[in-house]
């Protein structure tokens, strides 16, 4: 299993998650620790980091295969999360 490592940023945007949204974000986190190739590889500018989508939302990481730590990048609504 991966340790989870959430940057500032994220943070901010897991905050601002409706209640509703909160556990099912909370259940893709524990996903993402378990296998965190789940997610879909970004490409372009975000290449090497991933995308896992919870309806609106999106978590954006990068995995540390090597020290085994994911670190969550943003988590908010997709139309936020890209720019």
């Amino acid at each position: 299993m991966y340790k989870l490592a959430i940057t500032p940023q994220a943070q901010k945007g897991l905050k601002r998650l409706k209640k509703a949204d909160e556990l099912p974000v909370k259940l893709a986190l524990e996903d993402i620790k378990e296998d965190p190739m789940l997610g879909k590889p970004l490409d372009r500018e975000l290449i090497g980091r991933f995308s896992y989508r919870i309806g609106v939302y999106r978590i954006i990481y990068l995995v540390n295969q090597q020290d085994k730590i994911i670190i969550i990048l943003t988590a908010d609504h997709r139309g936020r999360v890209y720019n």
